[in-house]
C-alpha cells in the first residue's frame, strides 16, 4: 500500500464529504422531498447510498491515480469531487431544479476527461464507466425535476 496515496486520498475525499455535506442545510432537503419526483425517481435512501458509493469510488481512482503518479487523472479525479460537492452546493443552495439540470450537464464535461485519463487503468475506468451510467441516470431526472416544476409555477 501507498501510504502517501493513501493519506492525501483520505484527506481530499472527506474533506469534500464533509465540507460538501455541511452545505446542504435542512431546508434544502425539505425542498427537495416536496419537489413532484417522476414516478422512476428511486427513493431517497437509495441517493443516500449511491452518494457513499460515490465517495468510495472517487477515492478508489484518485488512490491509483496517486500511486501511479498519473497527473492528469490526479488533477481530473480532483476537478470532479469539487465538481460533485459545487453541484450539491448550485443545487440544493439555490434550491432551482435548472440550476441541478443544467449543473449536471456540466459535470459530465470533468467526469468525460476523468474517464479518458483513466482509460490506461482498467479498474477506475470500470469504477467511472459505471458511475456515469449514473450520471446519466441524474442527468434525466434533473431534467423530469426541472420540467415538472416548472410546470406547476
Amino acid at each position: 500500500m501507498n501510504w502517501y496515496a493513501a493519506t492525501v486520498t483520505a484527506a481530499i475525499t472527506l474533506f469534500a464529504a464533509i465540507v460538501g455535506n455541511l452545505l446542504i442545510p435542512a431546508s434544502a432537503l425539505a425542498w427537495f422531498r416536496g419537489l413532484p419526483w417522476p414516478r422512476w425517481l428511486v427513493p431517497y435512501r437509495v441517493f443516500i447510498a449511491v452518494g457513499l458509493i460515490y465517495y468510495a469510488l472517487i477515492a478508489t481512482v484518485l488512490y491509483r491515480a496517486l500511486d501511479r503518479q498519473d497527473l492528469s487523472a490526479i488533477i481530473w479525479a480532483i476537478v470532479v469531487i469539487v465538481a460533485n460537492e459545487a453541484w450539491n452546493a448550485v443545487f440544493f443552495g439555490l434550491r432551482s431544479t435548472l440550476a441541478g439540470f443544467t449543473g449536471m450537464l456540466a459535470f459530465a464535461a470533468p467526469l468525460s476527461a476523468l474517464i479518458i485519463a483513466a482509460r490506461h487503468d482498467f479498474v477506475s475506468l470500470v469504477l467511472l464507466l459505471v458511475y456515469a451510467l449514473w450520471v446519466v441516470y441524474d442527468i434525466a431526472w434533473t431534467a423530469a425535476l426541472w420540467r415538472t416544476s416548472r410546470s406547476k409555477q
